[in-house]
């Protein structure tokens, strides 16, 4: 290759060239918990970019127009029985410089760790319904598993999984990890019990240094050999400047939530501008009762209005969620609010079936009139009336990351909105750290919070979400209906029998408001013009999905 002239500044102030075999890629944040995804500890988008999404592959990925492509396998099928996977010949894994094959030991070993009740995974959906004990292989390079049909419960269900394409997204190397504790592996590198690196992906994780970032290397064993020799990523906290070095030459890729500030470089030359909506939907959850958190079983008292649909239907009746997005990113942006719990806009499913609900303050205070007493006869901003309902206030704790600067303003547009039909809420922002930890949201520690959710774009991926007593359920919503609908759908492979049953449970839980959907998350990449092959993809939570296929211009 010859060198591109992209220059940085080095870390003594002068001025280096960029080897042409090299991209430096920006990072907001540090890693949560160590680099082994399974774990609710780690299972955060910092922790895939900084090395997790380049190292470890597995059988299937999403491309960028969200369709499961074959990645280290050469076929795959599920039916009624289970799943069977062909491994590609040429799958293997770089471990310290040695070339060990992918079989089918690397997949049972992935399955048993994550199905185990001691391993303290983020969720075991679909891994749950198949049976650890049981599965046949042809050799070392093909294996069949079958789905439970004993011990059957919530958490481990029978029967198919619909969405399994997702299942061994990334596999594990038992071969490497002997003595090894999975809880706990792999805080500081992607490694075996030696210490060296271990990695099937186009790159392996060569150094990581806490608060700065990471060195990947070429891993020359890849099927799908990468066309870059090095990705440095750096991090840097402040999106001022992230922006800066993007603009200045020290980095080649930025891929940040939008921002206003970044529309400036759009017409910036030599750089290449993107803003494209990802699988990540912005929401406000209600706390209405006693609710599971992974991972582990907690308990949290609730504010027993918002047990009533009709109060969360006041309150989002009361948002002025385009008010929200406007704010934030300005209009002009063409993002609306999403109408919809379990589809994105612009996928097939969509229905906006909670557009009912959609801003109308006097709808809201209709409502509560119906029910409480003491609030104001109309919407006004200035009001100091609260609601009063079965003797108890209109009144609600709200939850949110204190970093995040977006969200401050969209709770203080809440906050506005609310008081204006006589609900009160009471600022209570966390640090990102506390709020998603055992003292923050696991807790039950809210009435309203406000975070993202990110997913793969399949609607299965809200089911833990929604289901009673479901892993991922922090609200306590529970309605059998729904769940009997989603465990349906969740188990039927058929695609139209599916997505009909995906329509019914969404028009059930638009009545019932077990959270409010605010919007569809925008994201901005930019990157150098003379870097090409980057492709946003919405269901990824990386921008490293295809990373082999990096290059610069020629």
């Amino acid at each position: 290759m010859v060198a591109v002239a992209a220059l940085v500044a080095g870390a003594s102030g002068g001025v280096e060239a960029r080897p042409a075999s090299k991209v430096v890629v920006a990072q907001s944040s540090d890693i949560v918990g160590g680099f082994n995804l399974a774990l609710a500890c780690c299972n955060a988008g910092p922790s895939a970019a900084l090395g997790t999404a380049e190292s470890l592959r597995g059988a299937f990925i999403q491309d960028g127009k969200g369709e499961w492509i074959r990645d280290l396998v050469s076929d795959a099928s599920a039916d009624r029985r289970g799943i069977s996977y062909t491994i590609r010949p040429d799958a293997f894994w770089y471990w310290g410089g040695r070339k060990v094959p992918v079989t089918y030991r690397d997949f049972v070993y992935t399955l048993r760790q994550i199905d185990d009740p001691a391993t303290e995974v983020a969720g075991r959906d679909g891994y749950a319904n198949l049976d650890p004990t049981r599965f046949t292989h042809r050799g070392s390079r093909q294996v069949t598993f079958f789905w439970r049909t004993h011990d059957c419960s919530a958490d481990f269900p029978c029967g198919p999984f619909a969405e399994w394409q997702i299942l061994f997204d990334q596999l594990y190397p038992g071969f490497a990890l002997h003595g090894v504790d999975f809880n706990t592996m792999w805080t500081t590198c992607i490694c075996g019990s030696d210490g060296k690196p271990v990695a099937d992906g186009p790159f392996y994780l060569a150094r990581y240094t806490p608060g700065q970032g990471s060195v990947l290397k070429a891993n020359p064993y890849s099927h799908d050999r990468p066309k870059l020799a090095e990705v440095d990523i750096r991090i840097i906290t402040d999106p001022a400047q992230e922006a800066e070095a993007i603009r200045s030459g020290q980095v080649d890729v930025i891929d940040v939530p939008f921002v206003q500030d970044l529309l400036t470089l759009r017409s910036q030359q030599g750089l290449r501008y993107s803003i494209s909506p990802f699988d990540s939907l912005e929401k406000l959850e209600l706390r209405e009762g006693d609710a599971r958190a992974a991972p582990t079983v907690t308990k949290g008292g609730s504010n027993v209005l918002l047990r009533a649909p009709w109060m969360r239907q006041a309150i989002m009746l009361a948002l002025d969620r385009q008010s929200m997005i406007d704010q934030v990113y300005g209009p002009g942006t063409g993002l609306k609010p999403v109408d919809d719990l379990l589809y994105f806009p612009g996928e097939a499913g969509y229905r906006p079936d909670l557009a009912r609900w959609n801003h109308d303050p006097a709808k809201a205070i209709a409502i509560l009139r119906k029910h409480c007493t003491g609030g104001p006869a109309v919407p006004t901003p200035q009001t100091t009336r609260v609601w009063l309902c079965a003797g108890l206030p209109a009144s609600f704790r709200y939850v949110w990351p204190t970093e995040s600067a977006p969200r401050t303003t969209i709770e203080q547009i809440a906050k506005a909105n609310l008081k204006a039909v006589g609900i009160a809420i009471v600022d209570s922002p966390l640090p990102t750290a506390t709020m998603f930890g055992t003292d923050g949201v696991l807790s039950g520690g809210f009435d309203l919070a406000q975070w993202a959710e990110f997913t793969t774009g399949d609607p299965g991926d809200w089911y833990d979400e929604y289901r009673c007593d479901g892993t991922q359920n922090l609200t306590g919503y529970c309605s059998h209906t729904v769940e009997t609908l989603l465990r349906g759908a969740n188990g039927e492979l058929d695609p139209a029998r599916r997505a009909g049953l995906y329509e019914r449970a969404d028009a059930a839980m638009a009545a019932e408001l077990p959270e409010i959907p605010l919007f569809q998350k925008p994201n901005v990449t930019i990157s150098k013009s003379a870097l090409v092959g980057l492709v946003p993809n919405p269901g990824q939570s990386t921008l490293f999905w295809n990373i082999q296929d990096w290059h610069w211009k020629r």
